[in-house]
């Protein structure tokens, strides 16, 4: 399994042709209007606040706000509630107004219908920024005309948010996008541990398997050789449904602990405190895991994910993107594709619970390690 590491460095520089060539940001003269913004996301979740964070520190830079010192975050947290409303009140700026009652989190469809009727009725918000694919499918529609700009969506193609890489199918609708993201996350798995049964666990619907980006797990398996084998939890309506959700889950990855040689852990939705519990069985059968998520999963018991080293790219992406909108450039067609070198995130103590010796250059590698006393 080690001898895969010199191979799967390879797989986390994506070619340099794809990324996109520097064009002049618009700047603070270009807008001529006060724009109102509002904030949507499918639920807390740390990668959403900390995207939120870093592109609101790249408009601080770039001068579209005031000061931002002494806003409310810190990395890790998933909390955007108490981040807005300061924004509300603290964040001067000649051209952006952070609409105080335009924040929303675990979006249900009730509340998307009303968000959606607000947007429709043209009160008092000029653009959405949107987290998550829940979310983001709910507010892709052309039920109103807002610019709605989606960030942290897991297949924004296959979840039918925008129509493709170069045109968003909508002109008031966009999404980031690094389109072979898992599929570099599959190949660097696959060509560490040569697995010939992946386990995945997913909701069976058309947003669940967006949201697991199954197109992409499929492509996977059919060009490197491996199976999948596959169980089915539908996502919880809401929080009177965690239990049920939690209780299926669980019995989901017990079974495949069994069943599969390796687990590709798509993303769910568990809290990230009960982590820890619902991966118990695959170290206690040593079963390698890997995170869709990222290095938080990692933190709490999967053996590995791929990390962003920081935030600053997708920061200075998200906050370039929203100038050129608000300095009249079409959306439809704005560049949406953007991704930066990731590297990989390790917890040594699953490793150990498992039974496999990371190598180590690819502990010197790792930008992320955990479970190391």
């Amino acid at each position: 399994a080690a001898s895969g590491f010199g191979a799967f460095c390879g797989a986390l520089r994506p070619p340099a042709a794809a990324l996109a060539a520097p064009r002049p940001v618009p700047s603070v003269r270009d807008v001529p209007r006060r724009w109102r913004i509002g904030y949507a996301e499918s639920m807390p979740y740390g990668n959403y606040a900390a995207t939120l964070a870093a592109i609101l520190g790249e408009l601080e830079r770039m001068g579209w706000t005031g000061g931002l010192t002494g806003m409310p975050y810190r990395p890790g947290q998933t909390d955007t509630a108490a981040l807005w409303s300061w924004l509300a009140a603290r964040a001067g700026s000649p051209i952006l107004e952070f609409v105080p009652d335009a924040h929303a989190t675990n979006l249900t469809p009730e509340g998307a219908d009303a968000l959606v009727e607000r947007l429709r009725g043209g009160r008092g918000i000029d653009l959405m920024i949107v987290m998550g694919t829940v979310a983001g499918v709910a507010l892709a529609t052309d039920a109103h005309r807002v610019p709605v700009l989606a960030f942290s969506c897991t297949n924004p193609v296959a979840a039918g948010i925008v129509a493709s890489e170069t045109d968003t199918g909508r002109d008031h609708v966009w999404a980031h996008l690094d389109p072979r993201r898992f599929q570099r996350q599959l190949s660097i798995f696959h060509k560490t541990f040569r697995f010939r049964r992946l386990g995945i666990a997913y909701d069976d619907s058309p947003t669940g398997r967006a949201i697991a980006s199954l197109p992409d797990i499929e492509a996977m398996a059919g060009r490197s050789g491996f199976e999948l084998v596959e169980r089915h939890v539908r996502a919880p309506i809401d929080h009177l449904d965690q239990y049920r959700y939690e209780v299926e889950l669980s019995a989901a990855w017990d079974a495949l602990s069994r069943e599969a040689e390796a687990m590709y852990i798509t993303y769910g939705r568990w809290p990230l405190d009960r982590f820890p519990s619902l991966v118990r069985p695959f170290l206690k059968r040593r079963v390698p895991t890997f995170s869709q998520l990222g290095p938080e999963e990692v933190e709490r018991g999967a053996l590995m994910s791929i990390a962003r080293a920081d935030m600053a790219g997708i920061g200075h992406f998200g906050a370039a993107t929203i100038a050129r909108v608000m300095a009249g450039e079409p959306l439809r067609h704005l560049p949406q594709v953007y991704f930066d070198t990731p590297s990989i995130a390790w917890n040594a103590a699953t490793a150990a619970a498992i039974g496999y010796r990371i190598p180590f250059p690819a502990l010197l590698a790792a930008d992320s390690l955990h479970g190391v006393l």
